[in-house]
């Protein structure tokens, strides 16, 4: 079939057929992009959505006027809209200019698909270029699933981004240019080997293609292998994690049942949660290992492997989770350290209120307790706890705090934001919320209520 059926046939699959959809075309005037922009061109009217070109001259080139000038009247002779947008010199950079570019590049798109209302932005990535992006992913290395390649579309603020060409060869369009007599422009940097892309598709692509003539399409074959079996698996992990997973804000992992899987579905499981706790951080072997290996010591009940950029998964005895620790880092010491006004609340941080009545100043709320005080324990303190705080037991011994915090299995990471309550002699009475001591009886006492609340 000729290339226009093939792409008509394309949109019709993906949907971007639609009469009333509004398409913005990302034309550069080189080959490709102009093919693509005849193609929608001469889609049926009953199929073709509404169209606007986008281009950008990034000031790199001499021939970068040339070509604005070029696409302005090209558009302008067949009626169809245009937008354009320079990249200021001033904000080239020294180094990373391809990236920066890119940048420019994809804010302006996005800009323009809010102020158009439009659904999609279209690119004109083809077969060739998707060879390469899976190429260059092997080398560099990274997760299985980045091999599958760019995908025919993806969310795109508020619209999608769309690769109509994505099936199609560089040189099918070239020759459909060269057919149809479509001008365009050849970009010069194309050729310079600085771009390690350029490397890929100069010299090493080429050396590839000698040894075995069908490198590209066994390329692409194993991508669209690769990603049918990634959307199978995906379900998997989907449904096993509802098994697994006891609440999911925040997100807490029945650890038995984890561990009940396999040791290969363990990691897929691990790497789904890493990723939707901080997409950002890569999910290592190393690090998926030293995960399964914590989550599976019985010896160890809580624990915790970093993960990087602050991120560590917590184990803590039947469950784990994955969190971030700056922000216990930035709870300011003056918080738990104030001195108690009777008959007044006072925040503890973290939703929590504190205070000291007098038996008639107030009635008696839920998680009060009350403590019999001498004259002399006052002023009372709330303030962090230390190592050598401890707690009176019913038996006259005693306990240190720490002890009672990892008895009451209190999360390692929530520990230090435990406080406690100490007499003006430093006497501990309570780590608040979660032990109280038992103070014998005294003589000349008088009976308070303690009261913790949520705010």
């Amino acid at each position: 079939m000729s290339l226009e059926a093939d792409f008509r046939r394309n949109c019709e699959q993906h949907g971007w057929n639609r009469p009333q959809a509004h398409v913005l075309l990302a034309v550069s005037a080189g080959v490709d992009s102009m093919v693509m922009l005849a193609l929608f061109l001469r889609l049926p009217v009953d199929q073709r959505p509404r169209i606007t070109v986008l281009h950008v001259n990034h000031q790199l080139r001499e021939q970068s006027r040339t070509e604005e000038a070029f696409l302005k009247a090209w558009c302008a002779q067949r009626q169809v809209p245009v937008v354009t947008a320079t990249w200021p010199l001033n904000q080239h950079p020294q180094n990373g200019v391809e990236a920066a570019a890119r940048t420019f590049r994809y804010q302006f798109f996005a800009k323009q698909l809010a102020a158009q209302h439009a659904d999609w932005v279209a690119t004109a990535h083809q077969a060739d270029e998707q060879v390469e992006t899976i190429l260059f992913k092997l080398i560099r290395g990274g997760q299985l699933d980045q091999l599958t390649g760019m995908a025919p579309s993806r969310p795109f603020h508020d619209g999608q981004l769309i690769r109509p060409l994505l099936p199609f060869r560089k040189q099918t369009l070239r020759t459909y240019a060269q057919q149809h007599r479509i001008t365009w422009y050849e970009d010069a940097t194309n050729h310079e080997l600085v771009a390690s892309r350029n490397r890929l598709r100069l010299q090493i692509l080429p050396a590839l293609r000698r040894e075995n003539p069908q490198i590209d399409q066994h390329l692409l074959a194993y991508a669209e292998q690769l990603d049918t079996v990634l959307r199978v698996t995906d379900q998997t992990v989907t449904d096993r994690l509802a098994q697994v997973v006891r609440q999911s804000q925040p997100l807490v992992v029945d650890t038995a049942r984890f561990l009940e899987q396999s040791v290969d579905l363990q990691r897929l499981l691990l790497t789904r949660l890493i990723k939707t706790a901080a997409p950002a951080l890569t999910t290592e072997q190393a690090v998926l290992r030293s995960c399964q290996q914590l989550l599976a010591n019985s010896q160890r009940p809580t624990g915790r492997v970093d993960l990087g950029a602050g991120w560590q998964l917590v184990k803590t005895y039947d469950t784990f989770t994955c969190q971030q620790f700056k922000n216990f880092r930035q709870n300011s010491e003056e918080v738990f350290s104030f001195m108690v006004v009777l008959n007044q609340w006072r925040t503890l941080g973290n939703g929590w209120q504190f205070g000291c009545f007098e038996p008639d100043a107030t009635e008696t709320l839920p998680t009060s307790e009350v403590v019999a005080l001498t004259a002399d324990q006052f002023p009372l303190r709330v303030r962090s706890w230390q190592p050598t705080d401890r707690l009176r037991l019913a038996t006259g011994h005693h306990q240190t705090v720490r002890r009672a915090l990892i008895n009451a299995k209190v999360p390692r990471e929530a520990r230090s934001a435990v406080p406690v309550l100490v007499t003006a002699k430093g006497e501990v009475l309570a780590a608040l919320g979660v032990k109280w001591s038992v103070l014998p009886p005294r003589a000349h006492t008088k009976n308070y209520h303690i009261k913790l609340q949520h705010e």
